[in-house]
């Protein structure tokens, strides 16, 4: 396949974007800390999202999820949750980063911009809950709880870390309603604010790059 110099001038800038922002968002991915007033300590906040997102807005949502792949490749071998801690940040990351990227690539404005990260974190908090509650906390137990006993007391075990948190929460239903969901939504309005209001003064450098 051929490339005219300004593609390729293009394409060598995307894949610059891309490294940049994904080295920026591992080492955000380092700063992390658990929201103790809402999830259990295992469940930890970060604000690595942000160079995913916006490399979204500034170079398409593929290159946004390429971002948070690189950044949970990059943290494979530092892993404390049996690598379900990287899937989980990918899969959740991801959904949020292409559906607000996709929004916002449709028509380039501060208004698409604001519908996208809205929508992104929505989908996201959505997704994340199915996603947790019928495959990622049930594949934690399996794995984090190393005793040969029934997957539901493994469950239950992992419940209880929510429990700790808010004494209400019983079962699982009740730990991604009460404890998943509202952690969503606060990641995904804090990254949302931060990217609206830096997002154009750096695709106004990406472009002067």
């Amino acid at each position: 396949m051929n490339f005219k110099p300004a593609n390729k001038k293009i394409i060598i800038k995307t894949i610059a974007l891309t490294g940049i922002m994904a080295a920026l968002s591992t080492i955000l991915r380092y700063l992390e800390f658990p929201l103790i007033f809402i999830a259990p300590e295992f469940l930890k906040f970060d604000f690595s999202d942000l160079p995913a997102l916006i490399t979204a807005f500034a170079a398409g949502p593929i290159y946004g999820v390429a971002v948070e792949a690189i950044k949970n490749i990059v943290m494979l071998p530092f892993t404390k949750t049996q690598y379900v801690g990287e899937l989980a940040n990918f899969m959740v990351g991801g959904i949020f980063v292409f559906s607000a990227g996709l929004i916002y690539k449709l028509k380039p404005t501060k208004k698409t911009a604001l519908a996208g990260m809205l929508s992104g974190t929505l989908i996201m908090t959505v997704s994340a809950a199915f996603l947790n509650y019928f495959f990622l906390i049930p594949f934690f137990a399996e794995l984090y709880i190393k005793d040969p006993i029934d997957t539901k007391i493994k469950i239950d075990i992992i419940i209880s870390l929510f429990t700790a948190v808010f004494p209400f929460i019983k079962d699982l239903f009740g730990a991604v309603l009460f404890s998943i969901v509202p952690f969503n939504i606060i990641k995904g309005v804090a990254i949302s604010l931060i990217t609206f209001f830096v997002h154009k003064r750096i695709s106004n450098i990406v472009e002067k790059f």
